[in-house]
Formats: C-alpha cells, sequence, structure tokens
C-alpha cells in the first residue's frame, strides 16, 4: 500500500522540481500553450459527439495537428531547456575544477621557488653535518674539564695537550656549522624571494578554501578529502607565514655565535709553526676556549634552523598531494 501511495507523490514531487528549474519566463508560455491545447481537445471531443468534423476532413486534420503541438511544444520546451541548463553547469563545473588546478599550480611553483631546486639533497647534507656537530660535541665534553680548567697560556704558545684535544673539536664544530650554511644558502629559505613564496602559497590556499571550494560543491558535490581539506582550512598551521623571518633570525644568531669563536686565532695554538702563531693580536695575552654551553648553543641553534628546513619540506609535500587530489577530481 506505501509503494501504491508514495509514487504518484514522487512523481508530483518530480514534477514540481522540474517546474521550479524551468526558466521564469518560460512558465507563462508552457501554461498558455497547455491551456489552448485544452481548450482545442475540449472543442474537438464536442464536434466528434455533434459529428461536425466529418463533413471538414481538411480543417479536421488541421485542428488536430494543431491540438498535437500546443501539448508537444511544451513538452519540447522543457526538454530543450533542461538539456541547456545541464550543459551550462557541465561548463560551469568544468570552469571552476579548471580555476582550483590554476590555483593548486600556481601553490606548486611557489612551493619550488620557497624550497629550492633539490631541497631533499640539502636536506640530506645537512643531517650529516648535524650528526658530525653531534660527535665533536660529545668527544669535546670528553677533554672540557682538564682543557677548560688548565691554567691559560699565551697566544704566542702552544696549547696543552688537553686544549689541543678540545680545540681540535671546537674547530671541526666550527667548520661543520660554517658547511651547513652554506648548504643552507643552496635552498629557497635563504633568498629573499621565500616571503613572497610563502604569501602565494598561503593566498591562493586561502582563494581555494573560502571561494572556490563552495563553487565546487554547489556545482559538482565534491571536494577535497582529508588530509588535504584540512589543510587548506588552517592556512596558519599547514603554511606559517613567520617561517621566513624565523629563518633569518636563526642564521643571524649562528653566525654571531660563529664570531665569537675566532677559528683562524683557535687553530693558532695547535701543533703549527710558530710563525702563525706570531701574527695573533697581543700574542702575550691568553685566549680564552669557548665553554661546552657555547658550543651547544651553537648546535641547538643549528637544529632549530634543520627544522625550518624540514618544515619547507613538508610544505612541499602538502601542496603536492593537494595538487595531485584536484588534478584527480578535476578529470
Amino acid at each position: 500500500m506505501s509503494v501504491m501511495t508514495g509514487t504518484p507523490r514522487a512523481r508530483i514531487r518530480d514534477l514540481r522540481r522540474e517546474w521550479a528549474t524551468l526558466h521564469p519566463w518560460l512558465r507563462p508560455t508552457v501554461v498558455a500553450l497547455l491551456t489552448a491545447g485544452t481548450v482545442l481537445a475540449v472543442l474537438g471531443a464536442a464536434g466528434d459527439a455533434a459529428e461536425v468534423w466529418s463533413r471538414f476532413p481538411f480543417l479536421t486534420n488541421l485542428a488536430s495537428s494543431l491540438t498535437g503541438a500546443l501539448f508537444g511544444l511544451p513538452v519540447a520546451l522543457v526538454v530543450v531547456q533542461r538539456l541547456l541548463q545541464a550543459q551550462t553547469e557541465a561548463n560551469d563545473r568544468a570552469a571552476a575544477w579548471r580555476l582550483a588546478i590554476r590555483s593548486v599550480h600556481s601553490m606548486r611553483i611557489a612551493a619550488v621557488t620557497l624550497s629550492g631546486a633539490d631541497l631533499d639533497s640539502a636536506a640530506a647534507e645537512l643531517a650529516r653535518l648535524v650528526a658530525r656537530c653531534d660527535t665533536a660535541i660529545a668527544e669535546a665534553r670528553e677533554w672540557a674539564d682538564q682543557a677548560l680548567t688548565a691554567k691559560a697560556r699565551p697566544r704566542r704558545l702552544r696549547g696543552s695537550m688537553y686544549q689541543r684535544n678540545y680545540l681540535r673539536q671546537v674547530l671541526t664544530l666550527h667548520h661543520t656549522v660554517q658547511q651547513a650554511l652554506n648548504v643552507y644558502a643552496t635552498t629557497g629559505m635563504a633568498a629573499e624571494a621565500s616571503v613572497s613564496a610563502l604569501e602565494r602559497i598561503r593566498s591562493e590556499a586561502t582563494f581555494l578554501y573560502d571561494h572556490v571550494r563552495p563553487m565546487v560543491l554547489r556545482l559538482d558535490g565534491r571536494w577535497l578529502a582529508q588530509p588535504h581539506a584540512r589543510a587548506l582550512e588552517r592556512v596558519d598551521d599547514s603554511f606559517p607565514a613567520d617561517l621566513p623571518r624565523i629563518g633569518v633570525r636563526q642564521r643571524a644568531t649562528i653566525k654571531q655565535l660563529l664570531d665569537a669563536m675566532p677559528a683562524s686565532q683557535l687553530a693558532a695554538l695547535l701543533p703549527e709553526s710558530d710563525a702563525i702563531r706570531a701574527d695573533l693580536p697581543e700574542p702575550d695575552l691568553p685566549l680564552p676556549l669557548p665553554p661546552v654551553e657555547r658550543l651547544q648553543e651553537l648546535h641547538a641553534e643549528l637544529v632549530r634552523l634543520v627544522t625550518q628546513l624540514d618544515r619547507v619540506r613538508q610544505i612541499a609535500r602538502v601542496v603536492d598531494g593537494i595538487r595531485d587530489a584536484v588534478d584527480l577530481l578535476a578529470d
């Protein structure tokens, strides 16, 4: 019983939905044609009952054709309007996805600018240099007590065995951190364009979420799955705006710490020719050795700098995932 009563209701709902989608300008025309067709059909039936049309065969054919046309034209108008509407929706849907593709590819270009040409190789090299710094600090700790508590010697003399062993690790750390800075300089984060590149990523992500997403959902009913949708929604978490500024500040801090440890003067205390030590400024004054805490501070700043570069790699992966997801849905 529910099926019998439900089917007419469903048909009525379908008719109402089709009528709602019909263009407002076509509705009066459809009503007029159906009304005229109904009137002619009633008149034709009355004429048949009175046997009027038998005496006018030509007029009979003409009236019946006109009545059929009055019923057929509204159906044709509805069908054509529906086809045109479907074509328009398909074009709008394709245009919305083209807009999404343009935005994500713009994000990809900015991400390449932000990361540099070969970010993975730079990150691997930085990881190797950080590991070397770990080893240098660990070995420096073994000599720190004897080296830092020994009697200070003037610069014109070689350091003690403890001081020399400690100095070797300090110099290894110094040179390794300097190499790390050189590797970091090859990435996009060291360039001035990093700020504008990250801002471009953020603006395109905001445009995708605030403008393209509602359009696509309305026209297509689909959008990106997680975690890509969440990355666009949480722009500040996915693409932090202060990332380049933090990198610049940490690079400056590392350079200040390196300048506070004059590598050339420290190297002169190692067993080399006396002529090198003779060129040191104020050779009779002792050269203070950097404490272990200073070495650890330098190492910690380098680790923070590498962490920022890892964040850039993460941003590049997020952008690649969003681009691949949009390209897949657009197809």
